[in-house]
């Protein structure tokens, strides 16, 4: 069966094949095509996905050749296609049964065991059509391998096949992503640097291992070397669209926002406008302080997409900034409507409500986006301030225990749970509090000052401030 249809897979020859096959079906007339002809027809059918079309082809080949096992094969993958795969199944067992060593009835079982998340058993096939495949299947099928394990969460073996697959073919760049996808998941940044470091070594026009390697070193913070390799990236594809827009956010965690601001207009030059792409802009025109230039460019984000939630922040912290609280927590409002789950929206809103003087809604709006990140550290901080500027150091105390069990032992934290001791008068739990968080948080101390002030005329604190003192 392999190899059967592989001589109309190309035109014109296959243009002229189903130009033939659907005058026969219009006129209602019998024509004459040999099996590979047929085989082809039903490929390319079910490649184009005109599944129906598929099954009319294979029920002329069984009217021709009501025998021929390639007919079983390709009803399975008629079935596969039309959303019955289980069915195909035993029929494909079958098949396995005469020719065990077929490669085409093991990747369309593996590609069937895929489709109804039996993995393992797709990884099976899969390796098995490995032993028999010629050097340009074993490529595509080193991927399929490590897509399945990328399904069961087996990062390692999935890596370890990519690998496998870049030495077959230094060029295949879904393997170049897909590594670069399975060293993320696994956070192991500075060994897929090192890996794409070495792998361009031998393969330097590879603008993906470029890209990728620029990424992994952007998630180690080496911003220098990351824009270095969207650099390579882009001057070997110079409409890389991904490359610049990484390059521009390497760039703003530089506070280069000149330099990234130019690169996001790079892009423009080949990419249509894009509401992400102007909200970008505007945010380094907002750290540039060119407040109005960088609300023209929100609003026109919002243009392109009035659901663009992140260009309502855009205009939310521009007017934070300039003292409009009302406007502010009303653009965070749209945010949150477009985007309920997004946590960090409601700590703008939340914070915004607290300089307003609104302190009971930003307690409930804090609350919300702690059950929407129990773990996120800026909300419970921003939480507990709240209820401390309200003077509530019973309910911060109760807050911050809480804190506690989310994220464990947290300096800044640590030194609200003084402040609320101190205010309530328990100064003997007040002062055993500071003592440890100077032995094991020393260097937060000063923000202690600096959110009390008083604090630097007491001469409790500083004594234990000096003891302490590393």
């Amino acid at each position: 069966m392999n190899g059967e249809g592989q001589a109309f897979r190309d035109e014109p020859a296959l243009k002229d094949l189903v130009r033939k096959f659907e005058v026969m079906v219009q006129s209602g007339d019998q024509s004459f095509f040999d099996m590979d002809e047929l085989e082809g027809l039903i490929e390319h059918y079910l490649g184009v996905k005109e599944t129906r079309k598929a099954e009319m082809a294979l029920k002329h080949a069984r009217q021709l050749y009501p025998g021929h096992l390639g007919l079983k094969l390709r009803q399975a993958q008629i079935w596969a296609n039309s959303g019955k795969p289980v069915k195909a199944v035993p029929l494909l067992k079958d098949l396995l049964n005469i020719e065990p060593y077929n490669e085409e009835i093991l990747m369309t079982l593996g590609s069937i065991y895929s489709q109804i998340t039996e993995h393992k058993q797709a990884i099976d096939c899969f390796k098995r059509a490995l032993i028999f495949a010629d050097s340009d299947a074993r490529r595509e099928i080193r991927i399929d391998i490590a897509l399945e394990y990328e399904n069961l969460g087996a990062w390692k073996e999935a890596i370890r096949n990519l690998e496998e697959a870049l030495d077959e073919d230094p060029g295949n760049e879904t393997a170049v992503y897909e590594l670069a996808f399975c060293f993320e998941r696994t956070g192991e940044f500075k060994r897929a640097a090192a890996f794409y470091e070495k792998f361009l070594d031998e393969q330097p026009y590879s603008f993906a291992a470029w890209y990728s390697m620029g990424n992994a070193l952007q998630q180690c913070s080496k911003f220098p070397q990351a824009i270095e390799a969207y650099d390579f990236a882009i001057a070997i594809e110079s409409a890389f669209g991904p490359a610049y827009h990484q390059k521009a956010e390497a760039l703003v965690a530089m506070e280069r926002y000149n330099d990234a601001l130019h690169t996001y207009e790079e892009t423009l030059t080949f990419e249509n406008i894009s509401p992400r792409t102007q909200c970008y802009m505007g945010e380094c025109l907002e750290r540039l302080g060119n407040l109005d230039q960088a609300s023209e460019y929100y609003l026109a984000s919002l243009k392109l997409d009035p659901a663009f939630a992140d260009a309502f922040i855009g205009l939310g912290v521009l007017a934070d900034i300039q003292g409009r609280l009302g406007e502010a927590c009303t653009h965070f409002e749209q945010a949150i409507s477009i985007e309920p789950e997004h946590a960090d929206y409601h700590l703008l809103l939340a914070t915004t409500l607290k300089k307003k003087g609104e302190h009971e809604r930003a307690e409930k709006i804090y609350t919300q986006g702690l059950i929407l990140d129990i773990r996120n550290a800026e909300i419970w901080l921003e939480r507990i301030d709240n209820l401390q500027v309200a003077d509530r150091h019973e309910n911060a105390l109760e807050v911050i225990d809480d804190s506690q069990t989310a994220l464990g032992d947290d300096g800044c934290i640590g030194y609200r749970k003084f402040i609320s001791l101190y205010a309530l008068g328990q100064q003997v739990q007040a002062f055993e509090c500071l003592e440890h968080l100077l032995i094991h948080h020393y260097d937060e101390a000063q923000n202690l000052i600096d959110l009390f002030p008083a604090l630097a005329n007491d001469a409790r604190f500083v004594k234990r401030l000096e003891r302490f003192k590393p």
